[in-house]
């Protein structure tokens, strides 16, 4: 969805930044900070988490931050619940994400061999 909406719009985005490979924003308004407190509240380190909440909170303001924590916590059920059922990736979806799913290395995870 991103990929079409950024072709709809004219805009682009370095996925890259995803797996910690991009440089600046990636093209998201403070993407950077945004990956940082994703993958913070995935990880173990409670004042790096503290710290992202904080930057965020200061720099965007409270419905981001809020904003924020909902697309994490949503995402992360997500995958959660496809994984666990062994939902497959549709025919079609396959054939649509198979090159940015070999830019960002997707395939490589357990679940995508599945």
């Amino acid at each position: 969805m991103l990929r079409a909406s950024s072709e709809h719009s004219g805009e682009s985005y370095d996925l890259s930044l995803l797996l910690g490979a991009g440089e600046g924003d990636g093209g998201v308004p403070h993407g950077r900070l945004l990956v940082d407190l994703a993958e913070a509240a995935l990880g173990q380190d409670d004042a790096r988490l503290n710290d992202l909440r904080g930057k965020v909170l200061n720099r965007l303001g409270p419905e981001a931050l809020v904003d924020a924590a909902g697309v994490i916590g949503l995402f992360n059920a997500i995958d959660r619940v496809a994984d666990a059922t062994g939902i497959p990736l549709e025919a079609e979806k396959a054939k649509i994400s198979a090159d940015y799913r070999a830019e960002l290395g997707l395939d490589a995870f357990a679940a995508a061999r599945e």
